[in-house]
């Protein structure tokens, strides 16, 4: 008897979802055991599937988000985009160039020109219109360009790409030289990539081409990022390459520590 009521007491513990399938056909009690076990798998399989609480979300919603604190103006004054850590660099960089022939009457081919620094230095010190052709590869920078000198000539283009409707008495690459667009691949070589300009700038020059470039002998100067030159290797480039034909060569590393300039004379 007791048994027996131990038996009774069990059968009314069970999970409401089993308790008086001993009531049912066999067939009816194998489909509620299906149909049970599915649901079990079913409500373990959409556990990860649970959304995060409405509270959760809004206080995610709420955290701030820190926008880059940047001038909106930067692209056309910062000196930092053209490659110069202040305007008063810049000027000085700019006033040793303009040592090296007369801007009023000699005309100018600035390639690597970004957006025109260097034709606003000169009429704003000269006062004076100038026979000035700009081109850049960046077409960002060139776009700047036209926007603060309307009436400036400038290009968006590779100068490698440039043929004789661009020749001018002097051609120049302030720094230009430093910096990549594009991804050179493996195989790039910076110091043979130095030398094809300046082959190509000469093609280009009437009179003579100044170039400026950032020295090995100020590592600490400048960005990794940046492309650097050794003065003594590119002066003797130069001498082997120009000076034995009759142009006459300087280098000249007086500016800064990290910076020195390049002008041949044809």
């Amino acid at each position: 008897m007791a048994q027996q009521d131990n038996k009774e007491l069990q059968q009314e513990e069970l999970d409401p979802a089993i308790a008086g399938l001993e009531d049912l056909p066999n067939e009816e009690v194998f489909e509620q055991q299906v149909q049970s076990r599915e649901e079990s798998e079913a409500a373990a399989d959409n556990i990860d599937a649970v959304p995060e609480p409405a509270e959760d979300k809004e206080q995610e919603d709420d955290i701030p988000v820190e926008e880059e604190n940047q001038d909106p103006n930067y692209l056309r004054t910062d000196p930092k985009v053209v490659g110069y850590d202040t305007i008063e660099q810049q000027e000085i960089i700019y006033d040793y160039i303009l040592s090296n022939f007369n801007p009023i009457s000699d005309s100018i081919l600035d390639i690597g020109c970004g957006r025109g620094d260097f034709l606003r230095h000169i009429e704003n010190a000269y006062q004076s219109d100038v026979k000035y052709k700009g081109v850049d590869m960046n077409p960002q920078l060139i776009e700047v360009a036209q926007e603060l000198s309307p009436s400036g000539n400038f290009t968006n283009s590779n100068w490698f790409d440039l043929d004789g409707n661009y020749a001018a008495d002097w051609v120049v690459n302030i720094q230009s030289s430093i910096l990549l667009y594009e991804d050179p691949g493996e195989n790039f070589d910076p110091v043979q990539g130095l030398r094809n300009t300046i082959t190509k700038m000469l093609e280009l020059a009437d009179h003579g081409i100044v170039i400026s470039l950032l020295s090995t002998l100020a590592p600490d100067a400048y960005d990794e990022d940046y492309l650097v030159y050794d003065p003594i290797e590119t002066l003797d480039w130069a001498l082997n390459e120009y000076g034995a034909i009759g142009g006459n060569v300087k280098l000249d590393h007086s500016m800064t520590d990290a910076v020195f300039t390049l002008t041949i004379y044809k």
